[in-house]
Formats: C-alpha cells, structure tokens, sequence
C-alpha cells in the first residue's frame, strides 16, 4: 500500500520496469474501499492492461484492452499515468492512451501495488488533481511576473497594444490595452507554455490577431518541445491557401491528424478554441465548429500559444476550463460504459439495438451533468415508442423524452415525461412530426431547467422543470424491438457571453467617451421626463434576463416594475412584472401581466432583509427566480425582438 490515501481525482504516476511485455504480470488496485475492500483494478498481464470493478471477491471487467509496449532501447522502464476522475479511467502508457474505462461507483480509498512476476513498480506518487482553470487578459505591467513559459520564438508582454485596430480606437483609452505577442525567432515557430502536466480534458480559448499569413494557433497537451498537439491555422494568402489543421508534433515530427480548408484574414481578431476530452479534439473558429479529430497521443499536459509569423501576432483573453464530452459510435462494446435498467440490449454492427418488445432502458454517464445537448441517431422498430433519457439521477428519478408514430395510447405524440419517485407526470406533449425517412437524428437539451425535444432539426416539445437541471443519460425503448441507436453525441452547452454592443459602442467617434459608457447607467434611456422610468438603447434577441437586488425588505413600502418583450416604453404588448413590498412584512408581492391582461401572481417570504429577483426570457418561457428559486413561471408569446425597461 502506498501511505497516502487517494481523495476526490488524482493520477498516479510512475514507472514499470520490465524487458518483455509478455512475462509481465502486475496489479494496480485504487480507490479500495476500507471496510468493504471493493476497489478497482489494473491487470498488467499477457501483454494487456485492463481495468476491473472487485467486489463481493468478483471482478467485473471494464472498458476497452490496451496493448503494453516494452522499453525502447534506450531505456529499462516505462513511465505511465493511471488518471482517475469522478466517471472515468484512463490509463496513459509512454506517451498514448492505451485503455478507458467508465465507472463511478468507488471514490477514495487506498493504492496500492502488486508486481506477481516479470517486472517490478518505480518512482510511485499520487498526484491530486482539481478543477481546471485559467483566465489571463494580460493586464499587468510591463515585465511583470507571470506563470507564461516561453519555450521557443519571441515573446513580449505589452501594456500598450500599438496594432493598427488599437491606434484607431485610441489605444491610451482603450479598455484593455494589454496583450501577449510573440513571432518566429529565426526559424523557431513561437511558443509559450502555462498550466500544469496533469491537466487532461479541457478546452483552450485565445483571442488571436495574426501579424502576416504564416501560422498561428493553440497548443495543448505539452510534454516538451519535441512532443505536443497543435491547433494550426494558416492565412488565406499563404501559399497553401490557408486550412486550420489539428496536429500531432510527435518525438520532433508533424502529423497532420486532421484539416479542413479556409484561412485568416491578416489583422483582424479571431476566437480560435479547442476542446479535447477521451481524444476526441473539436476545434471552433468563432464559435463555429470548423474541425474535429481524434488522437490517444499523449492524454495530458499543459496549454500552450503558437506563432510561425515574422510579424507581431497578438494574443489576448486566453481561457482554459476543464471540459466535458460524451462519444459512442458503439464500434465495440465497452463493459461498463452502459448500465442496462430494464429491458434487453443487443450492441454490434455500430449500434445499440433492443432485442424484444419490452421497455427498454439503458443510461451511461455522470449525474452531476447539467446544461448539455445529448443527440443520437434512431432507427425505430415496425411499431411502438422510443425515446431519450436525460437528468438521471436513479432508476426512479430522471426524465423522459418519448414518441411515438404508432402501437401506444400516446401514438402520433411527443411527451416529455418526468419520473418523479416511480411516478410518471407528463410535463408537455404535442403533435409528432417524425421525418419521412427510416432513420433520423434526435435531440434533447437540457439546460437550466428548459427541456426540448428535435428530430432532424425540428423541435417537437418543450417543457419547463426548474427541479430538473442536472443528471446522466440514456436511451429508451418501449413495444419496439429492434430499434438501433447510433453515434450517441452529449456536449456541454456553453453559458451565455454576457458582452454585448449596443449602437453607442458601435459609433467609433463615442468611445472616447470612456467616462460615460463606462458607467452602470449608460446602457439605458429615461422613458419620461420625470426619469422614473428606463429603456436599455440595445435589442435583446435570444434569451436574456433582468436582474436585481429589492433592497430593505420589512421596513419600506415600495413597488418596481421590470418589462420585457416591448417595442418601445409605450408598447401595449410588452410584459411588466410588478414587485411590491410593505413595511412590517417579509412578503415580496409579484404580479406578471401582459399589457391588460393578468397573467400570474405569487407571493413569496423571505428572511433576509434583501432579495435577488431575476426576470428572464428562456426559448418561449417568462420565469421569475427569488435567490436562485423558481418562483413564477409563464409561457410566453413569439416576439421578434425584446428589450429591457426597469
């Protein structure tokens, strides 16, 4: 056993010495469970690594096979990484990937090592990892410290960008003036490196102005100068013609992993960001999703920005968060990365089929999800229902997103469906418009509470549930045999930017009136002259919310009014949300109407002496939140545009 005890997520690192993978027989238990003694297991043996679930004294096998390579020539040992997070296992051997597994039933416990014959364990530590997280704007003085580490090329922290955007929006009033730049040293591409070696899945955001049409981008996972992956994007008018590429420098080579066409313009800023999780690399330009690709290299490292331009290239704004991401594209079955709840499930020829007519579920992933799209392709049997699951949080809990064309009582309908304690409550249902081909994509989302349901594109049913926010996935089946499911898909939906650009920002001529539009009051308009009354100068399109705080709550009487929805201040159609208080009462009063017509009331205590109120727009649903609480909810009409008035 090793003395430390393993607590939360952490990796254990260290070496195996040995000469032939085959005569290799060797353990790894974790997480052991002190008074159970179930725990899990790395078997290094037969030339493979596999892990094991060990309980009640069975072992359960779990996830893919990797194949153990032996010491190059130059070396006795292989250094190796056993990464455990809350759901997943990954076991990094050299400098690949070479075995997951999926589980989240032991956390904690002891490590320890048994080394049977052919080889023996080095150099063990458990290294604790947490939550990812990086935020740099490059605001500091001139060779002030920092945690960059530049690893090649030519890099400068700048106080004062001197780029030709900055000259016209007076950089000596610009709101932030900082940034990082860097350009080719010789032939040495530049590259600056932060973070730390044991970060895995995240995703990596730079604000990016190219200096000419050579190269610039992303590095993530670095091992050292000769071993990193690259998120490489070329100029339009380079040679090539511009692409953006997702590379692999490997032992000092490029490999190109995957391209896809369209370059840079020179001097304009761009958001370039990927995202790496089980392998799996997305890379958005934008916000665009523009490439996708997959590599086992390396599994962690740091993060990185490059440049392979003469010119000065720009970097601000750099981002990195750990990052979530579900694939199956059910090529193998992978022991463990499914639970089957009811029903028969039959996997191969790249899908997961239902073998009779019975209900039929089966979920995989984390419960502690929230805010996701999770999309699958479906092939429905001759006759009955099939569905989605989403915010699972046990086989009496979770939420139901079904239809069906025919063979149930709720044929020709879509249902979202919550399971409450075994208990079902539909939430909403409405006609089904299911594409005229065999097989199409459906999607569900789940985000803050809004639930919907898409086929091909096309949604099909919404529903509200504040108490439903977070939880895993699954699929479902019901009087359907023979429904295949495919290329399952759930990505995390990203929060709203809260930046926007109303006229006034838009009108260079304004910005150096940094005093004005710097104030919490410039946004807004009185609608009167008794300047009772405020109207924001912008249009909100999407969702959006009003927030406040209602202050001296017992010891006032007073009323706000917050509306949403309107053309203007005098518009009979807008919504108004009245908040009353009085003195010598907790109560806070709410009253949601629509020109003349009352549409919801409540009244709500509270104890302390302020309350933070939010009015918010979300897809077609008007709520009010009191601390972060549903407390009023309406449907809302189609509008095509909504402003804010307080």
């Amino acid at each position: 056993m090793l003395d430390e005890a393993a607590e939360g997520e952490f990796n254990l690192i260290g070496e195996m010495r040995f000469s032939c993978s085959d005569e290799l027989d060797a353990r790894v238990l974790f997480n052991i469970q002190p008074e159970s003694g179930d725990h899990y297991a790395l078997a290094l043996t037969g030339g493979t690594a596999k892990f094991y679930y060990v309980g009640d004294e069975v072992a359960i096998h779990l996830g893919t096979v990797g194949r153990i390579t032996a010491p190059d020539e130059n070396s006795e040992s292989v250094p190796f990484t056993l990464q455990r997070r809350d759901w997943r296992i990954a076991l990094v051997w050299g400098d690949e990937v070479i075995a997951r597994a999926y589980d989240s039933r032991l956390h904690d416990g002891q490590v320890g090592t048994l080394a049977i014959s052919g080889g023996t364990f080095e150099d063990l530590m458990i290294q604790p990892t947490g939550e990812i997280f990086l935020a740099d704007d490059f605001v500091r003085e001139e060779e002030a410290e920092d945690d960059w580490e530049p690893v090649s090329g030519r890099w400068q922290q700048r106080s004062l960008r001197d780029d030709e955007q900055a000259e016209r929006q007076e950089a000596d009033k610009s709101a932030n003036a900082f940034s990082y730049t860097g350009q080719l040293q010789g032939d040495a591409p530049a590259i600056s490196v932060t973070g730390y070696w044991f970060w895995d899945a995240y995703s990596l955001e730079a604000a990016i102005q190219p200096g000419d049409s050579g190269s610039v981008g992303l590095v993530f996972h670095y091992q050292d100068p000769d071993n990193y992956m690259l998120v490489r994007w070329w100029g339009r008018d380079h040679l090539d013609g511009g692409s953006l590429q997702l590379i692999a420098m490997h032992e000092g080579t490029f490999h190109v992993i995957a391209t896809t066409s369209g370059g840079f313009r020179v001097g304009q800023w761009y958001a370039l960001r990927c995202a790496v999780a089980d392998g799996l690399v997305q890379v958005w330009v934008d916000d665009e999703l523009r490439l996708v690709g997959h590599t086992d290299l390396f599994g962690q490292g740091q993060v990185g920005l490059y440049s392979e331009t003469r010119e000065l290239t720009f970097f601000d704004d750099v981002v990195c968060l750990g990052w979530e991401l579900f694939t199956d594209d059910f090529a193998q079955e992978v022991p463990g990365k499914w639970h089957s709840l009811t029903g028969q499930w039959q996997p191969g020829d790249q899908a997961l089929q239902t073998v009779n007519a019975d209900r039929a579920i089966i979920t995989t992933g984390r419960r502690a999800w929230n805010s996701y799209s999770f999309s699958v392709s479906v092939q429905p049997g001759k006759s009955g229902a099939c569905g989605l699951v989403i915010g699972y949080q046990g086989p009496d809990n979770f939420c139901l997103l079904r239809w069906a064309s025919n063979g149930t009582e709720y044929a020709g309908r879509a249902q979202i469906v919550q399971v409450d304690d075994g208990t079902e409550k539909v939430l909403a249902e409405a006609t089904l418009s299911v594409p005229a081909r065999g097989r199409y994509r459906a999607e569900a989302t789940l985000r803050d509470g809004v639930i919907s349901l898409s086929l091909d594109g096309h949604k099909q049913v919404e529903a509200l549930a504040p108490d439903i926010t977070y939880g895993a996935i699954g699929l479902y089946a019901d009087g359907s045999a023979g429904t295949l499911f495919q290329q399952a898909l759930l990505r995390m939906i990203s929060p709203p930017r809260s930046s926007r650009i109303v006229a006034e920002f838009t009108d260079v001529s304004a910005h150096p009136e940094m005093a004005e539009w710097a104030s919490t009051r410039a946004p807004w308009l009185p609608a009167d002259d008794e300047g009772k009354a405020w109207w924001t100068k912008g249009d909100y399109f999407g969702e959006h919310a009003l927030q406040l705080t209602v202050p001296d709550i017992g010891s006032k009487t007073g009323q706000v009014q917050l509306f949403l929805g309107g053309e203007g201040p005098d518009d009979p159609e807008v919504y108004e949300l009245a908040i009353a208080v009085e003195t010598g009462s907790k109560d806070v009063q709410f009253a949601l109407t629509r020109g003349d017509q009352p549409l919801e009331e409540v009244t709500v205590t509270v104890e302390d002496t302020e309350a933070t109120v939010s009015f918010e727009r979300k897809d077609q649903w008007l709520i009010v939140l009191v601390n972060g609480t549903v407390v009023l909810q309406a449907e809302a009409a189609t509008v095509p545009a909504l402003e804010e008035q307080q």
